[in-house]
């Protein structure tokens, strides 16, 4: 065979090889195999059946790696999808439902380390998140309904001992607040009312002595009673 032969022949075989990829059918859909590509960089790559996202996807940062990786399943409304830095490790895992965010979301450091967990429902805030220290305990967790803040709100020192505890109604603070210091003993007590203070709120150091207490109406304070020394008289809580 002559090497012109030879290079006609490469060429019949590239032009049916191309002719297996980006193809729609007679009604404009996408079918099999798609690569997008632009300005010579390659985008994307996965299959479609009847113009619905199906299977493995694969999309690319410019340099040429691994950006995320999805799968899509039941005419590409649902997916599980992992997004990647550009070393390789995981960024962040989770899934959509009808192109929005839904159950559970985790975010990682390029170190590995879990530092956040989400929680939807097609796209809406549902249920509790939990963020944590880049040394993996639990930092804060904030309960939402429905895209609103309402229900338990805590918050961690970085040993995972309790710092804060309350409640968020309806975006706002609502009901008893307490802070705690790093040993555990009751550091501020008080409550809110549609997120004013009210009524007293008391302060203790860490031998459950009464240093500070304020009585508020409407956020408005009334009343003061300073009980620390006077070296602590300027600390602001």
């Amino acid at each position: 065979m002559s090497l012109i032969s030879l290079f006609l022949l490469k060429i019949s075989y590239a032009q049916i090889a191309n002719d297996t990829i980006n193809q729609t059918d007679k009604n404009g859909k996408k079918q099999g195999y798609w690569k997008k590509i632009v300005n010579d960089t390659l985008k994307y790559e996965g299959y479609f059946i009847d113009d619905q996202k199906n299977g493995k996807f694969t999309n690319y940062y410019p340099e040429g790696k691994v950006q995320a990786i999805s799968y899509f399943s039941n005419k590409g409304t649902f997916c599980s999808t992992t997004i990647y830095f550009k070393n390789g490790t995981k960024e962040a895992e989770g899934f959509y439902s009808k192109m929005k965010k839904d159950s559970v979301w985790k975010y990682y450091t390029e170190e590995k380390v879990l530092i956040a967990e989400e929680r939807y429902k097609e796209g809406v805030k549902n249920g509790v998140w939990k963020f944590y220290h880049t040394n993996g305990y639990l930092n804060q967790e904030i309960t939402w309904e429905n895209d609103i803040r309402t229900g338990p709100w805590k918050m961690y020192y970085n040993d995972g001992k309790l710092r804060l505890e309350g409640k968020i109604l309806n975006n706002k603070k609502e009901g008893v607040f307490k802070t705690y210091y790093p040993s555990g003993k009751l550091y501020i007590f008080g409550a809110y009312k549609n997120n004013f203070k009210e009524g007293v709120w008391i302060e203790y150091d860490e031998n459950s002595k009464v240093l500070l207490k304020e009585t508020y109406q409407n956020g408005v304070l009334l009343k003061s009673e300073n009980f620390k020394p006077k070296e602590e008289n300027d600390k602001k809580w």
